[in-house]
């Protein structure tokens, strides 16, 4: 789910979708100030930003309010979003600290989750760790438990190992053999806190405690993808530039 690499230098366009005036047009002003190179539009409601969406091809960066009911508007949400613009680094900025809250948007895609009431220099430096290719999530989810408390998430099995992100079954697959979190880092060439928050969101996902419950939980369905169970070629795709798709 990073990124692949510094991506600032292929973004071209960003829309900051969001609903309040004052957080809209200052989220835009941040963005054009730190980035000057970047065509920023902004849109108040899903008409607006739909349009932008369709418009645009090229390398962007969404900014998405998270407290948009965005299910409404668009089934399957950050899902759905990141499958239909794979082109687009999607940032959740929320109101909301709670860990439960940002899990679930990192889960479903999100590239980082930013708070609002962040101060001007820290929310910079979130918009920056995206833009270099990274996960950015605020310090209470940062510094992540292995001994993740259980999801109450009503979905099978089956369907959340589905639900997993490419990159979340890569950190998967590496951690079935028996890697640390500083060794997937450097396999995948990540971070090792992008690997934690890869690892949380995985957990919450799956519904399980634990490393052993997760790589139990994959083989015992059997519903892990050909590159989990061929360890070689996670190797070699993590290797891969990745030309189109922002991961």
């Amino acid at each position: 789910m990073d990124c692949g690499g510094n991506i600032l230098s292929a973004v071209l366009t960003a829309l900051v979708w969001e609903r309040q005036l004052l957080c809209r047009s200052g989220l835009a002003s941040i963005v054009r100030r730190e980035f000057g190179n970047i065509e920023v539009a902004t849109a108040s409601d899903a008409d607006q930003a739909l349009a932008w969406l369709a418009a645009t091809q090229a390398h962007g960066l969404l900014i998405l309010d998270g407290g948009i009911d965005l299910a409404s508007v668009v089934p399957g949400g950050i899902r759905e979003l990141r499958h239909r613009y794979p082109w687009l680094a999607l940032v959740v900025v929320d109101w909301r600290r709670d860990r439960d809250v940002v899990l679930r948007a990192i889960g479903e895609g999100a590239h980082g989750f930013i708070p609002k009431d962040m101060e001007q220099d820290e929310m910079l430096q979130a918009f920056r760790q995206v833009m270099a290719g990274q996960v950015y999530v605020p310090p209470i989810v940062s510094d992540v438990d292995a001994e993740m408390p259980v999801s109450s998430s009503s979905c099978s099995a089956q369907a959340s190992i589905t639900s997993l992100t490419e990159r979340q079954r890569e950190v998967l697959t590496h951690m079935s053999m028996g890697k640390s979190n500083k060794e997937i880092a450097r396999s995948l060439r990540i971070s090792e806190s992008t690997v934690k928050v890869h690892v949380a969101a995985a957990f919450r996902l799956l519904g399980v405690r634990n490393r052993v419950g997760a790589v139990a939980m994959i083989q015992d369905r059997g519903a892990a993808p050909a590159f989990v169970r061929d360890p070689q070629l996670v190797e070699r795709q993590a290797y891969e530039p990745r030309k189109r798709a922002f991961g």
